[in-house]
């Protein structure tokens, strides 16, 4: 069949959102886990208490809530882009194999950064917080794949240095899903199957020249599996 037109330009639309949604991930976390101003609750200080949901990941000092107000939304802005690409995907089966195929590449990522990835931010809250109360928190970052938080375990008595550090690392589950978008994208600019484009030149071939073709073919294969041994 042949390739829809619509459906190799919403393909690559579909990559390039995958591609931009990293970028606005990145962004939205940059500065996350840490004040980085005057005015915040705890000047140029760490969060002490986190909070991962549906909503995002919003970090807390004394609280407050650092950054802005709604927090950090990336993981339901990828979310609301999932699903967003299902309805029209869904609305595309008629176009073809493939796109039944994105859709249900894009399905999988959905299922798995939802119904996996919200428990793993669920449980990831209570062990970070867990991880921040014993104190002397030295830093709380925050990426699309991973959140890493770091304390100090023992200080010198002398000059105050760090003696002893622990470090503790999350998966982010937001990169679960843009990495699933950008491979529904890729499920729809994936060509052919060779196999598939040789059986169909083969099926256009007069009668006798299919025999003969099908016999080299069958023999090129019997030598493959001589080799093999």
């Amino acid at each position: 069949m042949r390739r829809s037109r619509l459906l190799t330009v919403w393909a690559s639309l579909t990559v390039l959102a995958a591609l931009l949604l990293w970028g606005v991930t990145f962004l939205d976390l940059l500065f996350a886990g840490q004040s980085v101003s005057e005015v915040d609750p705890c000047p140029y200080q760490p969060a002490d208490h986190v909070a991962y949901d549906l909503q995002g990941l919003r970090f807390f000092c004394d609280g407050q809530l650092l950054g802005p107000g709604s927090g950090n939304p990336s993981y339901p802005i990828v979310l609301g882009a999932l699903a967003l690409n299902v309805l029209v995907l869904w609305l595309m089966q008629a176009r073809g194999r493939q796109a039944r195929q994105m859709l249900r590449v894009n399905l999988w990522t959905l299922a798995i950064t939802l119904a996996l990835g919200w428990p793993v931010l669920e449980v990831g809250e209570r062990v970070q917080n867990a991880f921040l109360a014993r104190g002397d928190v030295m830093t709380v970052q925050a990426g699309p794949a991973l959140i890493y938080s770091r304390r100090c375990e023992e200080r010198a008595e002398e000059n105050g240095l760090c003696l002893r550090q622990s470090g503790l690392l999350w998966p982010n589950p937001t990169a679960w899903g843009i990495a699933g978008l950008a491979l529904t994208g890729l499920a729809g600019l994936r060509r052919e199957c060779p196999e598939r484009g040789r059986a169909a030149a083969l099926a256009a071939l007069p009668g006798g020249f299919q025999s003969c073709a099908s016999a080299l073919r069958a023999a090129l294969r019997a030598v493959k599996r001589r080799e093999k041994w």
